[in-house]
């Protein structure tokens, strides 16, 4: 026996809100469908599931989304890539650079040492 107890009226007021949103008629054209099958489907639940989603104006928009998505990953992974790419050679310049100062400071330092620089 159901342990929850469900008044008449509250049974009523649900199969008045399945009839006004058209669900009563789109799950029995789904049976419908079901019953004329002429091979039974393996996983009825499945059949009905699909079935339903069908006339989901939804479901083109989803599948689009998910393409955006896959691909924004792949630009967001070569962005990345390009991203650790550039921090390296920037290290290797900002090295190469410092050689060149430290090199440059020794230059400067030795002229000087040498009183070769004038003013």
């Amino acid at each position: 026996m159901n342990s929850l107890a469900i008044s008449e009226q509250d049974k009523e007021e649900f199969e008045t809100y399945l009839d006004q949103n058209g669900i009563l008629d789109k799950l029995t054209d789904i049976l419908i469908m079901l019953h004329s099958e002429q091979e039974v489907p393996l996983d009825p639940i499945e059949y009905v599931r699909k079935k339903i989603y069908v006339d989901n104006p939804d479901v083109e928009e989803i599948k689009e989304l998910k393409t955006q998505i896959q691909n924004a990953a792949i630009e967001l992974a070569e962005l990345q890539r390009t991203r650790d790419e550039l921090k390296i050679r920037l290290e290797q310049f900002q090295s190469e650079s410092q050689l060149e100062v430290e090199n440059y400071e020794d230059e400067a330092i030795k002229v000087v040492d040498n009183d070769e620089y004038v003013d």
